[in-house]
């Protein structure tokens, strides 16, 4: 019996106090690499440790550090801020964006789009996720749903809400031109995009799948039918065309009019049975962040009304007992609260999910989680369009993958004052390794971000990254800390303000 996870747009029932409403909490870091370890070389760059000073010049290390930005500048309104994401040529986009003067979803739809290219595995413009917005000028923290839902007539394909969810929160909190904003993503979809270690990874364990698609393998594999390796060029051309219809159209590029009836078209020739109404009555839902009590700082989380809000909720109830810097224990307990809730037996850390975080120098923050409910979501593109399409909600394993989405800030008792954020998504375990990381930095161990992301997560998936500023942003962004998982291939990066 397939276990009860209402899903917010899917069910006019009142959400459960089950697997499906899944989300989590905490922060995070790691240590980073440098440049050779992100586009080629052999090893991992390791002589900047965590927490070394990231300077203006962005020196090839040190990508992962303390920022520099002083109270000062902060108070005078100086641009600039933080990013975290887990693969490097869509975190620098995030920055770039930040220092030009936008806001932090500005910085965080740049970020997304330019994933939809660089880890098509997880964040396909088929797919969906969750977010949450601190806004510290109005001290509230939002979270936004618009994850994969299942189409009317069933099937095996889901309705995507990636365009849609961030579309709302750019007319909501952007102020960076939209077409801007997704122009760097087309452009290197069209002309060719360098494979990054984070990529290169991402592909590997996906061979068959990639060439049991002809559409979805022409731009990942090799003339020899093998995932493209490190500094290969991979070219995109049809999802180029469709982000260059989204950049100039917007949502209506796919969900209006004929371009609905055209892309539930293409669905259908993909094998799903997602409808043209479908995809015209998505909307993402917006509602109040969950809250779990920290000590002196609150952890925003999902919605209750999402999976991954009530499984962040069960999660922290259950980690009462095991030491914050368990990493084991925790992930043990995140599979048995899944079991409790419904989950078919243990479950795989890789569920086609990637997270990300910016935090501004003025102390707004978006952190989100994106998910094509599993690895190449279908395996299938939408006909001539270069979409992958995520799989529906319906199936008993890769559907779950929502419920384990991680995005989490915490602020202070203000609503305002921001402390922390970070994403993770993946299996239960992400879950777990947020709130390990979170449960260490609340009891002020002084050992940093870097100690407590290598003792909350013991494998090398799922991955966590994170911003935290003990002090709060408004004591200057110079005592927030930032990195990424050190299993991982991403990129920590400081936008620095003007």
């Amino acid at each position: 019996m397939r276990p009860n996870f209402d899903r917010v747009g899917c069910s006019s029932r009142k959400p459960s106090f089950s697997l499906s409403r899944i989300t989590t909490v905490v922060l995070l870091a790691g240590s980073l690499a440098g440049c050779a370890s992100l586009f080629g070389g052999d090893e991992t760059d390791t002589s900047a440790p965590l927490g070394a000073v990231t300077e203006t010049a962005r020196d090839a290390r040190g990508l992962t550090g303390v920022g520099r930005v002083s109270a000062e500048s902060r108070a005078t309104g100086a641009t600039g801020g933080f990013v975290v994401a887990d693969e490097p040529q869509a975190a620098l986009i995030a920055r770039d964006v930040l220092e030009a003067g936008g806001t932090a979803t500005d910085a965080a739809v740049s970020l997304y789009f330019m994933l939809s290219v660089t880890q098509p595995q997880a964040a396909g413009l088929g797919g969906g996720g969750l977010c949450l917005v601190h806004d510290r000028s109005a001290q509230k923290t939002e979270s936004v749903e618009f994850l994969p839902r299942r189409a009317s007539a069933g099937g095996a394909v889901a309705i995507p809400g990636n365009v849609r969810g961030f579309a709302l929160m750019h007319a909501k909190y952007g102020q960076t031109s939209w077409s801007s904003l997704l122009a760097p993503a087309e452009r290197l979809a069209a002309t060719g995009t360098p494979v990054s270690r984070a990529m290169a990874r991402a592909f590997k364990p996906h061979t068959n799948l990639l060439r049991g698609d002809v559409a979805l393998g022409r731009g990942l594999l090799s003339s020899a039918g093998l995932p493209l390796k490190e500094l290969d060029q991979a070219t995109q051309i049809e999802l180029a065309s469709t982000l260059g219809l989204v950049r100039s159209r917007g949502v209506s590029a796919l969900y209006a009019g004929d371009a609905a009836a055209t892309f539930a078209d293409a669905i259908g020739e993909a094998g799903g049975n997602v409808s043209a109404d479908d995809l015209r009555n998505y909307r993402p839902v917006v509602s109040e962040a969950g809250r779990l009590e920290a000590g002196v700082v609150s952890l925003r989380t999902a919605s209750r009304n999402v999976g991954a809000g009530a499984f962040a909720e069960n999660l922290w109830a259950a980690l009462d007992g095991i030491a914050p810097t368990d990493g084991n224990g925790a992930a043990r307990a995140a599979d048995n609260v899944a079991l409790q809730l419904g989950a078919p037996g243990r479950l795989p850390d890789d569920l086609g999910s990637t997270g990300f975080a910016v935090v501004t120098a003025n102390g707004d923050a978006v952190t989100c989680a994106v998910t094509s409910n599993g690895a190449f979501g279908t395996g299938r593109t939408a006909s001539g369009m270069g979409v992958i399409l995520a799989r529906s909600p319906d199936d008993p394993v890769s559907g779950l993958a929502t419920a384990f989405l991680a995005p989490v800030v915490a602020v202070a008792p203000d609503n305002a004052t921001l402390a922390f954020a970070g994403a993770s998504a993946g299996g239960p375990s992400a879950v777990a390794g947020m709130l390990q990381v979170a449960r260490q930095l609340v009891a002020g161990n002084g050992k940093g971000l870097g100690a407590a992301l290598q003792a909350a997560t013991p494998g090398p998936a799922p991955l966590v990254n994170a911003i935290s500023c003990p002090v709060g942003v408004a004591g200057g962004v110079a005592q927030c800390e930032f990195g990424v998982d050190p299993d991982g291939a991403g990129l920590g990066a400081e936008a620095i303000g003007q």
